[in-house]
C-alpha cells in the first residue's frame, strides 16, 4: 500500500458512493508507482459489493481517467486477470506541484517479472505446493520390507495397511529390526516353498524359534527346552525323576 496514492484516491470526486469505495480498494493495493491486480472477487469482499457492481464501477473508474486496467496473461495467452493503474497525482518535490503518473499501460504482473513491492494480499498467483515431508526413519518398516521383499516406492495403499497392521502386533510385543531379519530367515528355512508375507511372519511369529532363542532356553540338564514338554520340565525342575 502507498500512502501517496491512498491520499490521492480520498479526494477524488466520484459518481456514487460504490464507485469511491472501489477506487478506495483499487488504492490500498496499489504500489508506489499505483500497480495493483486484486482480483473482483477480492474487491467485492472488501467493499460489500457485487462483482458486477465493482465492474460498472471500474469502467467508471476508467471513463474518469481516475484508473487504467488491462488483461493479464500467461505466457501461453490464457487470461489470468485484470491489471490496474491508479493515475493518481504525484507531488513535485520541489515545487510542491502535482505530477501526473505516466506509467503507460499498467506494468507485468508478479506472475510474469517475479518479485514486486506490493502487499502480499495482492498477489494473485497460484499457491505454491507444498514441500514434499520426510519419511521418518522406521528401522521396523525398512526390515519388514527388505523381509518380504517389498518394494517401498511401489507398494499399493492395500499393501501398506497391511504392513502396518503387522507391525503395530510387532510394536506391542516389543520386536526389533533385527528380530524381523531373524524370523524372516528362520520362516524360509521351514517354509521354502511359501511365499513371505507381513501377515504370514507375524501369525506364525512365536512358532519361528530363532537359534539365539533356542539357547537361551535350556534347563538344568543342558537340552534345549525345545525338546522337552512342560509336564516334563517341571518334573525335572522339581528334582523328580
Amino acid at each position: 500500500m502507498s500512502l501517496e496514492v491512498l491520499n490521492w484516491a480520498w479526494e477524488q470526486p466520484c459518481p456514487n458512493p460504490t464507485s469511491k469505495l472501489v477506487l478506495m480498494a483499487l488504492a490500498d493495493h496499489a504500489n508506489a508507482d499505483g500497480e495493483c491486480w486484486p482480483s473482483m472477487k477480492r474487491i467485492a469482499a472488501l467493499t460489500g459489493i457485487s462483482p458486477r457492481q465493482v465492474s460498472t464501477d471500474i469502467t467508471q473508474l476508467c471513463d474518469l481517467g481516475y484508473v487504467e486496467k488491462a488483461d493479464r496473461r500467461r505466457r501461453d495467452g490464457q487470461y489470468r486477470g485484470w491489471d490496474y493503474v491508479v493515475r493518481f497525482q504525484r507531488k513535485s518535490a520541489t515545487s510542491g506541484s502535482t505530477l501526473p503518473v505516466t506509467s503507460g499501460s499498467p506494468a507485468s504482473s508478479p506472475a510474469e517479472v517475479g518479485f514486486r513491492s506490493e502487499p502480499s494480499e495482492n498477489r494473485q498467483g497460484e499457491p505454491l505446493a507444498a514441500a514434499p515431508r520426510e519419511r521418518r526413519p522406521d528401522p521396523l518398516w525398512d526390515a519388514m520390507l527388505a523381509a518380504c521383499g517389498i518394494n517401498g516406492k511401489t507398494i499399493t495403499k492395500t499393501g501398506r495397511g497391511q504392513v502396518n497392521a503387522a507391525l503395530k502386533e510387532l510394536r506391542e510385543i516389543g520386536a526389533t529390526a533385527a528380530d524381523i531379519d531373524a524370523k524372516a530367515k528362520v520362516y524360509r528355512k521351514t517354509w521354502p516353498d511359501a511365499s513371505l508375507t507381513p501377515s504370514a511372519l507375524v501369525k506364525h511369529w512365536a512358532a519361528l524359534a530363532t537359534k539365539a532363542e533356542q539357547v537361551k532356553r535350556t534347563c538344568e540338564c543342558g537340552q534345549p527346552l525345545d525338546r522337552h514338554s512342560d509336564e516334563v520340565h517341571d518334573i525335572l525342575m522339581r528334582g523328580g525323576l
